[in-house]
Parts: C-alpha cells; sequence; structure tokens
C-alpha cells in the first residue's frame, strides 16, 4: 500500500512538473513574441513615410477578448529606435545602463489601467500606451496582444524604453550669477523625481539660493501625482513681480481615460516676497500670501459600449488666495494678483476624443500622440477680485481632427465674463486656428511647417488686466504700458528635421515669423502692429531626460517705444506635447499667457 501510495504521488509530481514547465515555456514563448514585436513597433526606420494612423486601430481585431495574462518588458539602451538595424555604441550604452536603473516592473505596472480576465477594450488599451509615453521617465511604449490558440483569450506584454533619467540645468548669468541644478527623474526606477537647483549671485543678500523639488508619479498605483517642494529662487506658483520663496503641496488625478470615472487635484502653497536685491523700501512690494486650490470632477457614461466614447464630464472647483501681509504701495493695490481673491466655479462638459500616433512633430523621430475630436464647456461660479463680487459664465469650444496624411489643425472658440448691476463687465472673446502641414521628405531631410492665429478682445474692462504682448506672442517682447482692448497673434513655422547628428543630438534648424496687429488704448497710433522674424536650431537627444534644447535669435523692427532690437534665447528642457487632457479644472479664460 505505501509503495502504491508512494509511486501515485511521484506520479502526480511528475505531471505537475510538466505542467509548471510547459506552461514557463508558454510564458517565455508568448513575451518574446511580444517583446519582438515591441521592438519592430518602438523602432523606425529612417526611410518609412510618416503618417498618421489611429491609435486604437491595431487592438481593434482582439475587442471583447478576455485579458489571460499581462507581461512587463522593457528596451535597453543598447537598441535605437530610429532603426532596428542600427545599435547605440556599446560604450555609450554600457555607461548608460550601469548609472541608470530600469523603471521597475511594479511601477509600470502602477500606471496601467486595463485589468486581467476582463474583456479587451481597444480604446482603453491605446489610451494606456500614450499615457505611459508621457511619462517624463518614458521615451516610448507599445501594448502588444497576443492571441492565445484555441481560446477566446489574449496576452498582453506592455513593452518600455526608458529615458537616461539623469539630468542637468545650467543658466543664470555667467561668470557673476551661475544657476545649476541636478535631478533623477526616476529614482530606483520607482517614477520618482528629486531635483536641487542652486544659485550662486553675489548681487544677493544671501548669496546663495536654492531650490528642492520631489514628484511621484501615479502613488501606490492611484494614477495620482504628487509633488513637494522649497524654493528661494521664484520657481514656485509665485505671482508676483518679486523674487519669491515658497514652500507647497500639489495633488492631481487627471483623466486618463475616458472610461475613467474621476478626476481632480489639489494646491497648498505659502508664498512670501523676498528683498535679496536690496531694494529701497519705497520699491520694494512686501508681501505674503497663502493659496489653496481644489477641484474634482466626475466623467459621466463609462458603461456605455466601448466604442462609444461621447463622455460628459462634472466639475466642481474651488480656490482661495489670501494676502497675510499685502503689498503697502498704491499701485499694488489696484491689481488682482496683489490682492485676496476667492471663487467657485463648477463645469459641464461634453467631449469626444480619439488620438493617432505620428512623428516629426515636435520630436526627433519618438512617437507623438496627436488629438483629434471636440469638447464644449459651459462654466459658471462666483467670485471676488479686488473686492468686487460678481457671477461668471463662459461658454468654451474646442475642435481638432488629424489625416492619415500627417497634416491636422485645431479650432477654438471661446468667451466669457461677468454679470453686475444687470450689465456684463470684463467680457473675454476669443478665437484662434492652428494648422501643422503633412510632413514633406527630401531625402533623409523631413520638412513640416505650422500657422497658427488667436484673436483676442476684452471689452467692459472693470478688473481683468488689458491685454498685452510678450514673449508668448514675439520672443523677447515685453511691454511697459501697453494696454490693448483688441489683439490678432499670428505665427508662422517651418522645421527642417535633418540626419545629422552628434552625440546622438539631432539637428533640427528653424525659421519663424510673429505678427501681432492690437489696438492700443495708450499708444500714440491706436492700431498698430509689432513684428518679430526669427530664426535658430533645436537638438534634441530622445534618449536623454533632457528635453529639446533650443537657440534662437530673433529681431523686433519695432517695440512700443518705436526702437528695435534683437533677442538672443536660450531654452533647454523645452518640452512640447499635443496630448493635452481628456478634461481640465474649471477656469476663468486665460487670455494673458507667460512661457
Amino acid at each position: 500500500m505505501i509503495a502504491v501510495s508512494m509511486m501515485s504521488l511521484m506520479a502526480r509530481c511528475i505531471d505537475t512538473y510538466a505542467q509548471v514547465k510547459t506552461d514557463s515555456v508558454e510564458k517565455v514563448s508568448v513575451t518574446k513574441k511580444a517583446f519582438r514585436s515591441g521592438i519592430k513597433l518602438i523602432s523606425t526606420n529612417p526611410g518609412d513615410t510618416i503618417v498618421g494612423e489611429r491609435s486604437a486601430a491595431a487592438y481593434a481585431q482582439f475587442a471583447g477578448r478576455i485579458v489571460r495574462n499581462i507581461y512587463i518588458d522593457r528596451i535597453g539602451f543598447e537598441k535605437s529606435i530610429y532603426d532596428t538595424a542600427k545599435r547605440v555604441e556599446k560604450t555609450v550604452s554600457t555607461i548608460a545602463n550601469n548609472l541608470h536603473v530600469n523603471t521597475r516592473e511594479k511601477t509600470i505596472r502602477q500606471h496601467l489601467f486595463f485589468e486581467k480576465n476582463r474583456p479587451l477594450n481597444p480604446h482603453r488599451l491605446a489610451d494606456n500606451e500614450r499615457f505611459l509615453r508621457d511619462r517624463d521617465f518614458i521615451l516610448d511604449s507599445r501594448i502588444v496582444v497576443v492571441p492565445v490558440e484555441g481560446t477566446d483569450s489574449v496576452d498582453v506584454t506592455v513593452v518600455t524604453r526608458d529615458v537616461f533619467s539623469l539630468g542637468a540645468t545650467f543658466g543664470g548669468s555667467l561668470p557673476s550669477a551661475p544657476k545649476v541644478g541636478l535631478y533623477d527623474a526616476n529614482v530606483d526606477g520607482r517614477g520618482q523625481r528629486i531635483e536641487f537647483t542652486a544659485l550662486l549671485d553675489q548681487d544677493r543678500t544671501p548669496h546663495f539660493g536654492y531650490s528642492l523639488l520631489y514628484r511621484k508619479s501615479s502613488i501606490f498605483g492611484s494614477l495620482a501625482n504628487v509633488e513637494l517642494g522649497y524654493t528661494q529662487l521664484n520657481t514656485g506658483y509665485s505671482i508676483g513681480d518679486e523674487i519669491e520663496y515658497a514652500a507647497y503641496t500639489r495633488i492631481d488625478r487627471p483623466l486618463v481615460s475616458p472610461y475613467s470615472r474621476w478626476a481632480g487635484g489639489v494646491e497648498l502653497s505659502r508664498n512670501w516676497s523676498k528683498n535679496v536685491y536690496a531694494k529701497e523700501d519705497s520699491l520694494f512690494l512686501d508681501y505674503k500670501y497663502n493659496l489653496f486650490d481644489s477641484w474634482i470632477g466626475y466623467n459621466i457614461g463609462i458603461n456605455k459600449p466601448m466604442e462609444n466614447r461621447m463622455r460628459h464630464f462634472l466639475a466642481i472647483r474651488y480656490f482661495d488666495g489670501y494676502y497675510l501681509d499685502p503689498a503697502e504701495q498704491a499701485e499694488a493695490r489696484q491689481e488682482i494678483k496683489y490682492n485676496s481673491g476667492y471663487g467657485v466655479l463648477s463645469e459641464i462638459s461634453v467631449f469626444k476624443q480619439n488620438f493617432y500616433k505620428t512623428r516629426y512633430v515636435f520630436g526627433f523621430g519618438r512617437t507623438e500622440d496627436i488629438p483629434a475630436g471636440f469638447s464644449v464647456g459651459v462654466t459658471g461660479g462666483y467670485l471676488r477680485l479686488i473686492d468686487v463680487e460678481r457671477p461668471y459664465a463662459s461658454l468654451k469650444f474646442n475642435y481638432g481632427q488629424a489625416s492619415r496624411k500627417g497634416n491636422f489643425y485645431r479650432l477654438l472658440l471661446q468667451v466669457g465674463g461677468f454679470v453686475r448691476k444687470s450689465g456684463l463687465e470684463d467680457v473675454v472673446v476669443q478665437a484662434g486656428a492652428t494648422y501643422f502641414t503633412r510632413l514633406l521628405h527630401m531625402n533623409r531631410f523631413k520638412m513640416r511647417s505650422l500657422v497658427s492665429a488667436t484673436y483676442t478682445q476684452i471689452t467692459n474692462q472693470v478688473v481683468l488686466n488689458w491685454l498685452d504682448i510678450n514673449k508668448t506672442e514675439i520672443p523677447g517682447f515685453r511691454t511697459d504700458s501697453l494696454e490693448a482692448s483688441k489683439r490678432l497673434a499670428v505665427h508662422l513655422e517651418s522645421v527642417l528635421f535633418t540626419p545629422l547628428s552628434l552625440l546622438g543630438f539631432r539637428m533640427a534648424p528653424f525659421a519663424a515669423v510673429d505678427v501681432v496687429p492690437v489696438h492700443c488704448l495708450s499708444c500714440e497710433n491706436p492700431a498698430d502692429v509689432f513684428w518679430g522674424f526669427s530664426a535658430g536650431l533645436r537638438t534634441r537627444n530622445e534618449n536623454l531626460i533632457f528635453g529639446t534644447l533650443e537657440v534662437k535669435l530673433t529681431f523686433i523692427p519695432s517695440d512700443e517705444y518705436g526702437e528695435s532690437m534683437f533677442v538672443f534665447g536660450f531654452k533647454q528642457n523645452l518640452r512640447v506635447k499635443n496630448t493635452g487632457t481628456f478634461a481640465q479644472k474649471p477656469s476663468l479664460i486665460a487670455y494673458n499667457q507667460r512661457r
């Protein structure tokens, strides 16, 4: 009896081992297959024709199948995303791999919002792929679906390629006031960013100033981002014209997909001006203020059929910026930014948005996501600004479309204002359009152009600031006294993407023209036109955490005083993305932008 039992037990063990081995081989086989597909999809060939591809198209054939397993794979620095046949120089890739910690599997899983044992939704997978690609520590991502033979199930492999997460920034004025920043955007592969910036300025008291920042992406898998910071360098929420110290906390959870239910955020900061440059008391604006800003939004309709992307989004926001010690100067008391203000805003919006994948828009070959669809939002609320309390209402419309040929455009229309004493005040009307041409191929060179125009008008101005012109409209342009009621900002730009590369940094020269006609209330000539002519070079190494580096020279024939000037500009870590978000917190119409 004992012998028979032992033989039976051994047989069961052998069968179990055989089954485990078979499952292991199957897993490796499926993973390797998906991994190879991921490399093929992430890598590009210099000869590729760049066309727009609907993001969910690759997964449509698997709609409704059950997700059996979710695997995670990562591509190392030894592989180039630009050409499957090209390998990064061994010495460079070895150093990068030794210094860099790959994003951990757990961290990637914390950024997923599809699950095992659930029907596959092609649109949700596409949204998740795009969401991963938008993380600053990930260069590119692909989600690869492999059907399981003989079943209605699929295995899904998430393939990612990190960027080298260590970086530095340089600024200030050399040699008297150098400013240096060091950061790691993916500490220990856990989606954490730590950044330290220092300024040594002989004209400051104290000479040394610094800032610290910590950020965690998708904390505990909640898809919410947490940021903590302290600064002596005016890099917080600062709203005044003086150097501000600040301590702040931000929590933000975006609406990552039309199939997500909640979005929201909160920000708290304490800010105070510091007379580090020893201004006279009569000139220095001495103030302290606290800020509390919170919002929450609910997405209605997530249980509709998966192919239906139309949604209604309801959001409410409360903000309060209150001054503990306001500035004493009389002129400051008349400006919104130096006065306490609070408000409650709510918004109901309808949106439908899909994405196209393309390349060579702002990137140098990496995958970029272009939104296509519309949103209509109605905002209402009650605000107090400079001791004036009024109801507010606005209507916002956005529309965008993209084609498979690679060209795309966007349209914008917004109108909003306040109501008081049965009349309208501070009414802002804004309309805009942006068009990106298809990519033009010239052997190994590629060129894309864009044209944009935005018209803004403010009427019955009471509290809000008049329109101005700054570096958003014309690079390097600044005004001291320009007060306009109407402004048209037109921007034309062409970028040439070249095959030239130096130490992995690819080159793209560009040229741009900006023209801004205004109706100016304070100018000698009420109807005036300002111009800016720019040329420069952008460069980027897609394997590094650095954003695009830009060197630009702008010629302004006539400023607000009629004088011509040349402006040299250098930007580092320039990041421009098209993806946007499905829904945002309720807000007033932003008409005087800063960049």
